[in-house]
């Protein structure tokens, strides 16, 4: 807090400084200096937030988040930050009642943004995904010694993505791990009844982008399904292949994915 020496005070004309002291001891009055910095404080936190809307410091001792660290978040609420482990332990007795509290809108929210976020993934990598999708199709082919089953109606390839850090570009998710996994009956009801009848030698090839958060692992998913020809040439290429080839492929699609995420590799597209 600022202070006023007596020798600007006695530098001032007697009815200047009458004036003087008057005013400032109306404004102290009014508003207290500690309600002053309250006040500014709080108006600073609301300035200071991150692209969720949390503030950008520690929960527990209010230390700010430095440019060159970034802080760890709740698991539960991922709604308040802390700056060490020992600073979330401390905090947990008053927050875990505010945490156990996420209530349906705060879910809802979430589950708008992440799904935006899980379109825009696929709209910004479709052209690679593609190609992951196939080649985990045909690995999946030659683990089951399937022969000319390739796209298996009830079966989907399943990408789960995780968070980049929050300097990295939109929509900041990198794939974590890639599946092939089986629909359940409702699911798979669902996706049978939006299929259009194909000609003859083409197939619908189902993906999924899964993204898990929270302490409970819940999971938001974007189903989506493309059109691909199967030609008998490539039934024969598969025959020929080894599945060791399929998954060099598969790791180099994905390499190359989360390279262009983490800006290790520019776009050619």
């Amino acid at each position: 807090m600022a202070t006023i020496s007596k020798e600007f005070l006695d530098s001032l004309p007697a009815d200047e400084r009458d004036e003087f002291l008057s005013s400032t001891l109306a404004m102290l009055s009014l508003n207290p200096p500690e309600q002053d910095d309250k006040i500014m404080g709080q108006k600073m936190r609301d300035i200071y937030k991150d692209h969720r809307g949390r503030i950008v410091e520690c929960s527990f001792c209010r230390k700010d988040e430095p440019d060159d660290q970034e802080f760890g978040e709740c698991t539960g609420c991922r709604l308040v930050l802390y700056c060490s482990k020992e600073c979330q332990r401390s905090d947990w007795k008053q927050h875990k009642v505010e945490c156990r509290k996420c209530d349906d809108e705060q879910t809802a929210a979430l589950h708008k943004k992440v799904s935006w976020r899980l379109d825009q993934f696929y709209a910004f990598y479709s052209p690679f995904i593609h190609k992951l999708v196939l080649d985990m199709y045909r690995l999946f082919n030659k683990e089951l010694d399937a022969g000319d089953v390739l796209f298996p109606a009830d079966t989907f390839v399943d990408i789960h993505l995780a968070d980049l850090p929050r300097s990295a570009k939109r929509p900041r998710y990198y794939i974590k791990e890639v599946r092939v996994a089986k629909m359940l009956g409702n699911k798979f009801q669902a996706m049978s009844a939006r299929t259009k009848p194909l000609e003859r030698g083409y197939a619908y090839v189902h993906a999924c982008l899964t993204y898990k958060y929270g302490r409970e692992h819940e999971s938001i998913s974007s189903y989506s399904q493309f059109q691909y020809h199967v030609s008998s040439a490539e039934l024969r290429r598969i025959k020929r292949s080894t599945k060791e080839a399929y998954a060099e492929k598969v790791g180099e699609h994905v390499n190359y994915i989360n390279g262009i995420a983490k800006g290790e590799n520019p776009r050619h597209y």
